[in-house]
């Protein structure tokens, strides 16, 4: 099959279609196609055999197998631009044969293979290999053999040709003493395809997991939140078994430990050269709050794995010291990471690159990162001198945060109990900007400056959060006012847990509540309130003293069940018996109104009491009731047949009742007169004659008295029949 690949207008691969001749066949296939994958075995790498458990031969298999693995690079990379993108994308060996000597390519930290020929053979395997991903960035190789970059980058991310683990495999094998061409590939996969930056992110999330895992095994002591998350089909601890809530656990081999270091150490190496070849992933590294990860590792992890080896190890024997190099050696990677991340702000910072307060922010931020545990920095100091730095910082950048630099130094010397260097001393004191020297004693110099209070205060509360962000800006304010408005002092008071008995009282969270606009109203127009509801019983924002027992939530519970038992209940009646008894309100039971006395005559002379007629202070008085009488009680014998007519015409007003007799005789007299005379017949005829005929003047009359007297008859008059009733007796009043 000798097809030659022609493309006279020049267009990307992914357009071009080329014309093949099988057995006088013609067929147009497409530049990637199946169509130009060869049948070609391509096997696997695999490690060199060592002197340690060789066998006899083992080296002259491991040779022919690799020439062999050697020889399909060296076919894989001479294939034309199309031919090479077809097999590596539809040949089911071709990507796997590749990634297979990222994975067990020897790391860094391994010396060289102790045979010559076999340590040629493996770096001539290794510069080919990197060739070939190398390749596998390049859109264009001439002018007639290229693809768009677009098309390249959906190519490499959907088929799983670069990934964030191959990527890191590519970073510690080749990043060491190629670290410019690694990088170079590095930058140009995240700028074809930004899609990686997530991906990154996901792999570091799984780091995190991985170490947490590795303290749970080495530190039963470890206060972990939540479990690791690992996949449970992950193997890449070797023996490693998942800790579980039992306490008797399995003791931890020396092989397993082995495991641990050796992956800790492969971590820490990889994300260093990661960070030294593509300086934008330190922003990945921060989003995803790495550092405090790597922290956690250094205080939780590296003291643990010492004590464990002396445990499980035999200080005899080769492996012992060779694990506990390892373990040296994981932890200057783990600085040599967090150097890495300082060192990136640190250069932006110097060079001006970016926004220079935003890295001088991250770069303080890193560093407190760091300042949660005590043992990382304090190493990280004795290699790199923090003090240095900071100093730089000052120079470069001279509105750096005072506070925040000198509470970083504060706490790395509190921790190696050493004083600050006098000349650190003496510049975080003052600082020269423009020639002016200007000191930094905040709360000193905001005194002798005419700076509204309200300004100053906000001013000091915002240095204070910025280093305690948790805290709410009432209860710093109430601090600054306890300390005199010192921020050091406050500062240190929270972080050492040694605040004053008044301020431990209140909540951290407190807010400030601003000035009451009533207050403010009253002083200026002299009203006391903008509503009924302010300063009363229950206004918070005035009084401490609110009676909450009278504050009740929800519905209250009725201590009547129903209007029934209220009124059944006389206990305050019981309190007040003897303030009626003083009245003579309130009487006992055998003083009570009896149905058979008789008080018929009890109104006609009513004579004052004994204690009252003789009391001085009490003269008596007529009622008023018998002053009505026309005559008086004396001359009532003598008159009384005279008035018993007119007392029989009128009937007296108090009684109670008219007396039946007279009702019955004036009854009868009524009836004989109307006898003795009938009334004649009046005309009410309200109707008249048919309409439009015309009426006559009785019927109008009647009509209009109809009208005008209507309300008298019907149910108009139920109130007047009522009372009628009444006065005559038939009903009680």
């Amino acid at each position: 099959m000798n097809t030659v690949y022609y493309n006279p207008e020049n267009l990307p691969i992914e357009n071009v279609t080329i014309s093949t001749a099988n057995d006088g066949v013609v067929q147009i296939i497409k530049a990637l196609d199946p169509y130009w994958v060869e049948k070609k075995n391509l096997i696997l790498y695999e490690k060199p055999p060592t002197s340690s458990g060789m066998i006899i031969g083992a080296l002259d298999s491991w040779r022919s197998k690799m020439s062999l693995y050697l020889e399909n690079l060296k076919w894989l990379l001479s294939l034309e631009h199309h031919r090479f993108w077809s097999t590596v994308l539809y040949h089911p060996q071709c990507m796997d044969s590749l990634i297979s000597f990222l994975q067990e390519s020897s790391p860094p930290y391994i010396p060289p293979h102790e045979a010559k020929e076999i340590q040629n053979l493996y770096e001539e395997i290794r510069r080919l290999v990197f060739v070939a991903f190398s390749r596998l960035i390049t859109n264009k190789e001439s002018k007639t053999q290229w693809m768009t970059k677009e098309h390249m980058a959906s190519l490499i991310y959907e088929n799983f040709i670069f990934t964030i683990p191959v990527l890191w495999d590519i970073c510690l094998t080749y990043g060491v003493d190629n670290s410019r061409h690694v990088s170079r590939l590095v930058e140009a996969v995240y700028t074809l395809q930004p899609r990686y930056e997530g991906d990154t992110a996901q792999a570091l999330v799984f780091v995190h997991e991985a170490f947490k895992y590795i303290i749970l095994q080495v530190n039963k002591d470890y206060d972990c939140e939540d479990p690791p998350n690992l996949p449970e089909t992950f193997k890449g601890f070797g023996e490693i078994r998942r800790p579980t809530n039992s306490k008797g656990q399995e003791k931890l081999t020396f092989d397993t430990l082995r495991d641990l270091v050796v992956h800790m150490l492969d971590s820490a190496m990889t994300l260093k050269i990661y960070v030294e070849v593509y300086s934008k992933g330190v922003h990945i590294l921060k989003s995803t709050n790495f550092i405090l990860s790597i922290v956690q590792v250094y205080e939780y992890g590296i003291p643990h794995l010492y004590e464990k080896l002396e445990e499980v190890g035999d200080p005899t024997r080769v492996s012992y010291t060779e694990v506990e190099e390892f373990i040296d050696l994981t932890r200057s990677e783990l600085i040599d990471v967090f150097r890495e991340v300082l060192a990136v702000y640190k250069n932006a910072i110097f060079s001006g690159e970016g926004n220079i307060t935003n890295n001088v922010e991250c770069y303080l931020s890193v560093m407190m990162d760091a300042l949660s545990e005590r043992l990382l920095i304090k190493d990280y100091h004795l290699c790199h001198p923090v003090h240095e730095d900071i100093d730089m910082l000052r120079q470069a950048y001279p509105a750096i945060d005072p506070v925040k630099t000198d509470f970083i130094l504060q706490a790395i010397y509190s921790n190696l109990d050493e004083e600050i260097p006098e000349c650190t001393q003496r510049q975080s004191e003052h600082r020269e900007i423009n020639g002016n020297l200007e000191t930094l004693d905040i709360p000193s110099s905001s005194k002798d400056i005419d700076i509204p209070d309200n300004v100053r205060e906000q001013s000091l509360i915002s240095e204070v959060k910025d280093i305690l962000p948790h805290l709410g800006d009432g209860f710093v304010l109430k601090c600054l006012e306890y300390y005199e408005f010192q921020v050091d002092r406050v500062v240190n008071s929270v972080l050492e847990d040694t605040l004053a008995e008044p301020l431990r009282k209140l909540d951290k969270d407190l807010p400030i509540i601003p000035e009451d606009p009533v207050d403010r109203k009253f002083l200026e127009t002299g009203v006391e309130r903008l509503n009924v509801f302010d300063g009363d019983q229950f206004d918070i924002m005035t009084r401490d003293d609110v009676d909450l027992s009278k504050i009740h939530i929800g519905k209250r519970k009725s201590k009547y069940k129903d209007l029934k038992d209220m009124l059944n209940d006389k206990t305050d009646v019981k309190t007040r018996v003897d303030i009626y008894s003083k009245y003579n309100l309130v009487c006992d039971e055998e003083a009570l109104y009896s149905d058979e006395y008789d008080d018929t005559y009890d109104s006609d002379g009513i004579a004052p009491t004994k204690d009252m007629a003789d009391d001085p202070r009490r003269p008596f008085v007529t009622p008023r009731a018998l002053l009505n009488t026309k005559k008086d009680v004396e001359e009532s014998d003598e008159s009384e047949s005279e008035d018993e007519k007119p007392s029989q015409e009128k009937s007296d007003r108090r009684d109670f009742c008219v007396n039946p007799e007279e009702m019955r005789a004036r009854r009868e007299a009524n009836n004989a007169r109307g006898r003795r005379k009938p009334a004649p017949a009046r005309n009410i005829d309200v109707a008249g004659a048919p309409k439009g005929q015309g009426q006559t003047k009785d019927v109008l009359n009647n009509r209009d008295r109809k009208e005008k007297h209507k309300s008298s008859r019907a149910n108009h008059n139920r109130r007047q029949g009522a009372q009628w009733k009444r006065s005559q007796g038939m009903m009680p009043s």
